[in-house]
């Protein structure tokens, strides 16, 4: 008899305690060293980097081959005013002025130096003189008529012109610092020419007649007034004028320094008030002249 073994698809179930469900097993991921590749060098040799990884530094003190050989702008400039590798290139034209800049404004031409001026004029004497009897008298009368043409030009432009401009544009310190520069030289000159005029007067016999003695005793009178004012008012009202400053221009001022502010005012104006008359009597002066000059000429 033969026993045939019949093949089953089922499971062969073993019974006995159930086996406990598996658990499901946690993954932990671990951030390994990247392993080197064909690939990941090719990456490399590319620039690429991935998210985990950081961007590498960029420095920037070595330039690339192509910056470094291409011209970099005339306008470029870090915004902090620091030039790296030098100094700073000069302003580009048409571009904002630097009002820091020091230095001389314009370089005088030749033309505009004291000694050529001053060989112009002595040429133009000359090349005129050479046509007409060069006498004393006539080198006499030139000095005169140029003196006087000095003072009278000088006191107008200065009394009518420049100091009311300046008066009228110029903050009140910066006014008065830089009137302080031009009245020496502006009564030095007038009364240098005044001088010159009565001197030139005098030699050529003005006083021997009536108009010309009042002519003389006019610019004598014109010449005290100015030198008044150059040895002796203008240094007295400038003084009193930075006293002035010197007390405004404290950061903080006492009842004390208010008063003194007030009495170098009144002081200020009282001898400011007479120096303007004594030079209004000059002026008046020098106009007068002009009409005695008149009376001598033919035309």
């Amino acid at each position: 008899m033969q026993l045939s073994v019949r093949p089953s698809t089922a499971a062969l179930r073993v019974r006995g305690p159930a086996a406990p469900a598996p658990t499901p097993l946690t993954v932990r991921r671990r951030r390994c060293a990247t392993v080197p590749s064909s690939s990941s060098d090719a990456a490399a040799a590319a620039g690429a980097f991935t998210p985990s990884s950081s961007p590498p530094e960029k420095k920037a003190d070595t330039p690339s081959p192509a910056h470094a050989s291409a011209p970099a702008p005339a306008h470029a400039g870090p915004s902090n005013g620091q030039y790296a590798g030098g100094p700073a290139p000069p302003p580009v034209a048409g571009g904002p002025a630097n009002d820091n800049f020091s230095g001389d404004m314009l370089k005088p031409s030749v033309v505009n130096t004291p000694l050529v001026r001053a060989a112009a004029v002595v040429g133009a004497v000359a090349v005129v003189a050479g046509s007409t009897v060069l006498l004393p008298g006539t080198i006499g009368a030139f000095l005169h008529v140029t003196s006087y043409a000095v003072l009278l030009g000088t006191q107008l432009w200065n009394t009518f012109f420049v100091g009311l401009t300046m008066f009228k544009n110029l903050p009140r310190q910066t006014f008065g610092r830089v009137q302080s520069k031009l009245f020496p030289m502006y009564f030095s000159l007038t009364a240098g020419a005044n001088l010159l005029a009565l001197a030139t007067a005098a030699l050529a016999g003005a006083g021997a007649n009536p108009a010309g003695t009042r002519a003389l005793a006019a610019l004598g009178v014109s010449l005290a007034g100015l030198l008044f004012n150059w040895l002796y008012l203008e240094p007295l009202c400038t003084k009193l004028m930075f006293d002035r400053y010197d007390l405004e221009n404290l950061p903080e001022k006492t009842e004390d320094d208010k008063a003194k502010v007030a009495s170098l005012y009144k002081e200020f104006g009282k001898w400011h008030g007479i120096s303007s008359l004594v030079n209004l009597v000059s002026f008046c002066v020098a106009v007068s002249h002009g009409w005695f000059l008149a009376s001598l000429l033919t035309i």
